[in-house]
């Protein structure tokens, strides 16, 4: 969604500047409340990489938000491809098969 108005945006049509800005702030509240639910996992659900990982894709979010006001689209554009692959990355991490869920059928 965001590189969708971010493409009509950047091909002339201005008022979808307004609908990026809110979706990257929603993404950002949703990288926070990850960080949050990886906290509170991490007792023994989570492993530590994922809480780090967490914060660094807070922190990456919070440096979309001030290159995108700052419209520094050499860092956005880049940024926001890495972003999406590390989410991505944490999203087929998030479906596999852990050999504990499969039980000890030997």
């Amino acid at each position: 969604m965001q590189a969708a108005f971010a493409g009509q945006f950047l091909s002339g049509v201005d008022a979808q500047v307004l609908f990026h800005e809110w979706t990257g702030w929603a993404i950002f509240v949703l990288s926070a409340v990850q960080l949050a639910i990886a906290v509170m996992l991490l007792v023994r659900l989570v492993p530590l990489w994922l809480l780090v990982v967490s914060i660094f894709i807070l922190l990456a979010e919070g440096l979309q938000l001030a290159t995108g006001y700052g419209r520094f689209l050499g860092v956005h554009i880049p940024l926001g491809v890495f972003v999406f692959g590390a989410v991505t990355s944490l999203m087929v991490w998030s479906f596999r098969v852990k050999p504990s869920a499969v039980g000890n059928d030997k």
